[in-house]
This record gives C-alpha cells, structure tokens and sequence, in this order.
C-alpha cells in the first residue's frame, strides 16, 4: 500500500493565526470580547460583528491602538440572509480575504416548555441555530477560496445535558453541534474544517442572573468537579488552538469545556 506523500513534520506546533482574517458574530458581549482579545493576540485580523452597533464599535474602542489596527467593528443581524451576506462582502472588501468564521451570537431564555410560546422558541432557534447556518452559507466561497478555512461555533453543554428551564436554548445549541458534524462532513473536501466548543456555564451578561443566585451556585459548582465557572478566556483560547494549524486533523468535534461536569 502506497501512502500519499506528506511534508516533513515541523519541529515546531503553529498555534500562530497571523495573517488568519477572523468575522466573530456576537462580538460585543464578554464570550465575543474574550474571543476578540485571543484571536488578535495570536496575530489574526478580525471581523467584530454584533447587532448592537453602539456597542460592537465600543469593543473596537477598547482595544489597545496596535490591535485595533488589526481589526473592524460592523453591524449584524444573523437572523437576516442579506446582513450575513453583505458581512462577508464588507469583511472582504476591507481585509481582502476571509478565513475564519466563529459562530458565537446567542441569546437565552429562562423558560420550560409550557412557558416557552412558539414564537420565543422560534427566536432563540433563528440566532443560535439558523443564524450559524446563515452566516456559514453566507462565508462558504471564501472560506473554500482560503487555504486554512474554518468554522467553530459556541455550543454549550446544555447540547447533551438536560436542565430545567432551558428547552428552547438547548434544543438549538444540540441541534448547532449536529450542524457542525454536518458541515464537517460535507465540506471537508473544499478543505473547510467545521468545529464547536460547548462550555458550561461561562460568566456573562446572560449568565449574571444564576450566577448571583447563592442556590444555584452551590448546586452547579458541586455539579463541576473542577469547581468553578468557566473563563470566557478558556473559551476563547480552545477557538484560538481550533482555528490553528495544530488542529488541522481535527473536525467535526465539539470541544467540551465543562471542568469535568459531564463525568457526573
């Protein structure tokens, strides 16, 4: 049997992104703003994209001067074909190339299914599920154009573990990590890698409310071997190894980041 011939093994892992142009939907929140920071520190050139225009262009203000040069701030809608269309062409226009889509725009409620009316559901679903789905159709021919093409989208643990008052959330973040072994698998042979990472609870504006509940904290940090939430800054460094020329073998994974909650 003849292996197909291969180049030589570096010395050396390339965790570096420099040159990698980046869009990051959702961009403004703490997740976004932590994905931001890891992406730009790795040396990549990156898309800040979220619906709050205000406060996309106040995370783009935030950034120190050197980075902020390697970076731009657009407004988004992921529930709209046109506005991830025109994203991709705008991000284009202005870096010149596209490499690297993450999928992290989200939204939350805190309801169960007799709470849940069909039209909240269908909401939560259009941006954590059909929002990916858009933006990654509407990025599909640059990424295919790239050499290093990707797609990571935020996921969550709520995907495989079921918990109370969260059916609309969860149903979409299970059904964003199938998505991403679909993808995966289609579009391996335009060398696209498609990946997820599915934290637990990471703290964020949509996290502040359980967090502050002395209840639930007691309940979910014993639920957490480790302990502890989540660091938006451990999410965004398991997108920075995904996006990376060391997870070149790896797609059609959800990266789980849970401390070990899932063991239980």
């Amino acid at each position: 049997m003849t292996l197909p011939a291969t180049s030589a093994p570096s010395a050396r892992h390339d965790s570096s992104l420099e040159g990698t142009v980046a869009i990051v939907t959702g961009a403004a929140g703490a997740m976004g703003t932590a994905i931001v920071a890891r992406l730009l520190e790795r040396g990549a050139l990156v898309a800040l994209a979220d619906i709050d225009r205000d406060a996309v262009h106040a995370a783009l203000a935030a950034l120190t001067p050197s980075r902020r040069d390697r970076a731009a701030a657009f407004t988004l809608d992921v529930r709209d074909d046109d506005s991830c269309a025109r994203l991709v062409a705008d991000v284009i226009d202005h870096f010149g190339h596209l490499d690297l889509l993450v999928n992290n725009a989200g939204i939350m409620a805190r309801n169960n299914a007799l709470t849940t009316d069909t039209e909240l559901f269908q909401k939560i679903l259009d941006v954590n599920l059909t929002g990916a789905f858009r933006m990654a159709r509407a990025a599909f021919e640059p990424l295919k154009a790239s050499a290093s093409g990707a797609v990571i989208s935020v996921s969550s643990t709520h995907a495989f573990l079921a918990a109370k008052n969260s059916i609309a959330y969860s149903t979409s973040k299970a059904a964003l990590s199938h998505l991403t072994r679909l993808l995966a698998l289609e579009w391996a042979e335009f060398g696209i890698r498609v990946n997820a990472v599915a934290p637990t609870v990471v703290p964020s504006a949509m996290t502040d409310d359980v967090l502050a509940d002395p209840a639930y904290i007691a309940r979910k940090m014993a639920a957490i071997p480790l302990g502890q939430p989540i660091p938006a800054a451990h999410v965004a460094a398991a997108i920075g190894y995904l996006a990376s020329a060391d997870a070149g073998s790896t797609t059609g994974q959800i990266l789980v980041l849970d401390g070990g909650e899932s063991l239980a």
